[in-house]
C-alpha cells in the first residue's frame, strides 16, 4: 500500500467560505487514544485538518474555540469498510436487442474494471450526513453494478461541493461480487468463477508483454489497449486489493479459492455467516469486513397448542439466531483482523446492531477497534487515521458518554478537521418502558407481492411469493387466470436490483423470461424480456408488496 501524504488534506478554501476558524481545542476531556487505552483531564488539539496535539499540558492557540469538554469522551472516528455511502445508483444496464447470450457486452455482464465509483459519487447524497451523524468520517464505498463494477473509493464524509473535496483514495479496492447477467453469461456462479479466471490470466499475459515491449519494442508487436485486462495490472503487482462482497459460507470459500489460484491479495466484506470460516480466515490471514446487518430476534409463538414440528422449528430458529450473533466474539477468539461493513443497513440500527454483538460476547475493545483501527489497517491508511494521536487526520467523534453504554450519544463530530454539532435529544421510552428507537428493518424482497404484467395480449396479474434460506432466495409466481404456479430462477438481489427468471410453455417449447428491475420500498419496477424466433421482446412488470 502507498503510503498517503497528509499535507494534501490540510487544504485551504479560496471560496471565503471556511467558518471563523479550524483550530479547536477540546479541553478536560476522556480521551480513549486507541482500543484499550484511555486518558483522564486531556486536551485534543485540531488545527487545519489535523490533530497538533493530545495531553494534559497542550498548549492552546490564541484562534482556537475553546470547548469545555470535562463531562465528555473523545474517540477516533469510525471507519466503514464497505457501503454504497455517497454513491448514486445508476440505471439498470437495457438487455440489448437480440442478445448473443454465451457472450454479452461487458456493459451487460457487469465487466467494467476500469469504472471507478467516483463516477457515482453524489456530494448531495443524505447518507453522507446519516453516516457521519453515527459516528463515521469514512467510508470504503463501493460502485454499483454486478460481477465486476469497478474499483472504491475511501470517501471523507463531509459536506462538500464537489466530489474531487471528499475523496481521500480513489482506487481503494477492485470490487467483485458474485453478481450475474441476467439470462446470459455469466449469469452463475460457474459462470462467473471462470470468466474471472480468465480475465485474470489474460491479464497476467498482457502485462507482462506490455512490460517487455516497454523494456525494447524492436521486433514486438504493439500491446492491445484493453482497460479492462490493464484494471487488473495493479492487483496482479499486488498493489490493490480485490475486495469481495460475500454474505454466505460458500460465497467467501469461492473468492478464497480464486485468490489461492490466481494469487491476488482478498478483502472479504458484506459477511454474513463467518462462524465456520473463523480458523480458514486467520490461517490465511484473510482480512474480512463483517456485516452488520443482523436479523431480528425471532419470537415464540405463545400458542399452547403449537405442535412439536412448530417448537422444534422455533427452537431451530433461535439456535441459528445465537449463532449468528455470536459470529464477531467467535471471529475476536480466533484473532480474526476484522472490521464491519455498513453495507445497506440504516444508519440509526448500527449501534443497536454491534451492541447486539457485544451482548453476545464480543469485547468493548474489540468492537471499538472493529470500528477504528482495525479497518484503518485493513484499507492501508493506519498511518494517518484510526487512532487520536498528534499529527493524524482530525477524523475524530466526541460523546457523551462511554461508548456502548445506554447513554452514549454523538455529541460532535471533527471531519478532515470540520466540525459538525448534533442536537442530544433524551431517548423516548415506550409504553412498555422499553426503548422506542428504531428496529432493524427485515428483508425488502421476502414477501408477497402483487404484480402485474403487461403483455401484447393484455395485462397478466397475479402473487409473486419469495422467501429466503441464509443467502439464497427462492420463490414462484401466481396467476389470476388459475394456471398453476410457475417457479422462480436465478432469484439475485443486490443493490436495490431484483432479477430472475421463470419459464413458460409456448406451444409445447420452453421459453425462458427474464426479468431484471429496481426495488423501491414496497414497488418494484422491472423490465421483463424474452426472446422468441430470434426477436428480443421487452415487457413492463411492475410489483407491489403486499401488507404483511
Amino acid at each position: 500500500m502507498s503510503v498517503i501524504s497528509l499535507s494534501s488534506w490540510a487544504q485551504s478554501d479560496p471560496t471565503g467560505e471556511s467558518p471563523v476558524t479550524r483550530t479547536y481545542a477540546l479541553t478536560n476531556a476522556t480521551v480513549i487514544t486507541k482500543p484499550g487505552t484511555e486518558l483522564k483531564e486531556t486536551t485534543v488539539i485540531i488545527k487545519d485538518g489535523l490533530i497538533q496535539s493530545v495531553g494534559k499540558n497542550a498548549s492552546i492557540p490564541a484562534n482556537a474555540q475553546v470547548i469545555d469538554a470535562s463531562e465528555l469522551y473523545v474517540y477516533a472516528a469510525f471507519i466503514d469498510g464497505m457501503s454504497n455511502t455517497g454513491a448514486k445508483r445508476p440505471e439498470n444496464p437495457q438487455r440489448p436487442q437480440n442478445l448473443f447470450t454465451p457472450d454479452p457486452p461487458n456493459f451487460y455482464a457487469g465487466i467494467t474494471p476500469e469504472n471507478s465509483v467516483v463516477e457515482q459519487l453524489d456530494v448531495e447524497s443524505s447518507s453522507i450526513a446519516s453516516l457521519r451523524e453515527a459516528g463515521f468520517a469514512i467510508s470504503n464505498t463501493v460502485p454499483y453494478g454486478r460481477m465486476l463494477p469497478g474499483s472504491s473509493a475511501l470517501i471523507l464524509l463531509n459536506d462538500a461541493d464537489h466530489a474531487d473535496d471528499i475523496i481521500m483514495k480513489k482506487d481503494a479496492a477492485l470490487f467483485a461480487q458474485w453478481v450475474g447477467a441476467p439470462g446470459a453469461y455469466p449469469g452463475n456462479i460457474l459462470g462467473m468463477m471462470a470468466k474471472w479466471r480468465n480475465l485474470y490470466r489474460n491479464a497476467v499475459q498482457d502485462k507482462k508483454h506490455s512490460e517487455l515491449y516497454a523494456q525494447n519494442p524492436a521486433g514486438m508487436t504493439r500491446p492491445e489497449n484493453d482497460r479492462v485486462s490493464q484494471a487488473f495490472f495493479p492487483v496482479i503487482a499486488q498493489q490493490k486489493p480485490v475486495m469481495f462482497n460475500v454474505d454466505g459460507v460458500l460465497d467467501v470459500r469461492r473468492a478464497m479459492r480464486l485468490r489461492d489460484d490466481l494469487g491476488f491479495p482478498l478483502i472479504v466484506a458484506g459477511v454474513e455467516q463467518s462462524w465456520e470460516l473463523a480458523d480458514e480466515l486467520k490461517a490465511t490471514n484473510t482480512p474480512i469486513f463483517l456485516s452488520l446487518d443482523l436479523p431480528d430476534e425471532p419470537k415464540a409463538s405463545d400458542d399452547e397448542d403449537k405442535s412439536e414440528e412448530m417448537a422444534a422449528m422455533e427452537e431451530r430458529r433461535m439456535e441459528f439466531y445465537k449463532i449468528h450473533v455470536a459470529q464477531a466474539a467467535k471471529l475476536q477468539e480466533a484473532g480474526v483482523n476484522f472490521g464491519f461493513a455498513v453495507g445497506s443497513v440504516r444508519s440509526n440500527s448500527i449501534w443497536k446492531n454491534v451492541q447486539t454483538y457485544i451482548d453476545n460476547g464480543l469485547s468493548t475493545d474489540a468492537a471499538l477497534a472493529a470500528l477504528t483501527t482495525n479497518p484503518a489497517s485493513i484499507l492501508g491508511i493506519s498511518q494517518v487515521v484510526g487512532t487520536v494521536e498528534t499529527g493524524k487526520l482530525a477524523n475524530v467523534m466526541v460523546t457523551t458518554a462511554p461508548l456502548f453504554t445506554k447513554d452514549a450519544k454523538v455529541k460532535m463530530m471533527f471531519v478532515d478537521g470540520d466540525k459538525y454539532e448534533y442536537e442530544v435529544k433524551e431517548r423516548k421510552k415506550a409504553a412498555n418502558g422499553g426503548d422506542n428507537s428504531s428496529a432493524t428493518t427485515g428483508d425488502p424482497v421476502t414477501g408477497s407481492w402483487t404484480y402485474a404484467l403487461i403483455t401484447p395480449q393484455g395485462d397478466q396479474g397475479g402473487k409473486m411469493v419469495i422467501s429466503k434460506e441464509g443467502s439464497n432466495y427462492s420463490g414462484y409466481l401466481t396467476s389470476d387466470d388459475g394456471s398453476p404456479d410457475t417457479a422462480m430462477n436465478n432469484i439475485s438481489f443486490r443493490d436495490s436490483e431484483l432479477a430472475f427468471d421463470f419459464s413458460i410453455d409456448a406451444g409445447g417449447q420452453s421459453v425462458q423470461i427474464v426479468v431484471v428491475g429496481t426495488v423501491t420500498g414496497k414497488t418494484y419496477d422491472a423490465t421483463a424480456t424474452v426472446s422468441f424466433g430470434g426477436q428480443d421482446i421487452s415487457m413492463d412488470l411492475t410489483a407491489t408488496k403486499d401488507e404483511q
